[in-house]
């Protein structure tokens, strides 16, 4: 079995939901199920600032 993590980003207006649809289906293409996805987050430098959240889409290829 063979595992692909991707981030995904965290916008979710029209354009980015068809981006979204559009790598799934090329991962899809591919060989690749889509599997999960899951949220992640990073701090900010050296813990001063805004951290950021991002998504990762995970798949996987039998």
């Amino acid at each position: 079995m063979k595992y692909k993590v991707e981030s995904i980003g965290a916008e979710f207006s029209n354009k980015a939901i068809s981006e979204l649809e559009k790598r799934l289906e090329s991962r899809a293409s591919e060989g690749y199920k889509f599997h999960s996805v899951f949220q992640v987050s990073q701090p900010g430098c050296l813990g001063v600032g805004k951290g950021t959240t991002t998504y990762l889409a995970v798949y996987v290829k039998e």
